[in-house]
C-alpha cells in the first residue's frame, strides 16, 4: 500500500491526484490535517523516562548443561 501525503496547503492538488489514481487500489491520496507544532513548548526532553532497558541478550542453554 503506498500513501500519498498532501499539505493541507494544496488541497485542490488532492483531488486532483485522487482522482488520477483512483483506479489504483494500493495507492491511497491523504490531506494532511495536522496544524502547528505537536510538542506544546518545543523544547527536548533530557530525561530518559524509560523504567529499565529494554535490550537484553537472551540466555542460551550452555553446552555443558546437556540441552
Amino acid at each position: 500500500m503506498y500513501y500519498v501525503i498532501i499539505g493541507r496547503y494544496c488541497a485542490n492538488m488532492q483531488q486532483e491526484l485522487a482522482t488520477a489514481v483512483q483506479e489504483r487500489k494500493d495507492i491511497r491520496v491523504i490531506l494532511d490535517r495536522r496544524y502547528g507544532e505537536r510538542r506544546a513548548n518545543g523544547e527536548p526532553i533530557s530525561l530518559d523516562r524509560r523504567r529499565k532497558e529494554r535490550r537484553h541478550t537472551p540466555k542460551l542453554p550452555s553446552a555443558d548443561s546437556g540441552n
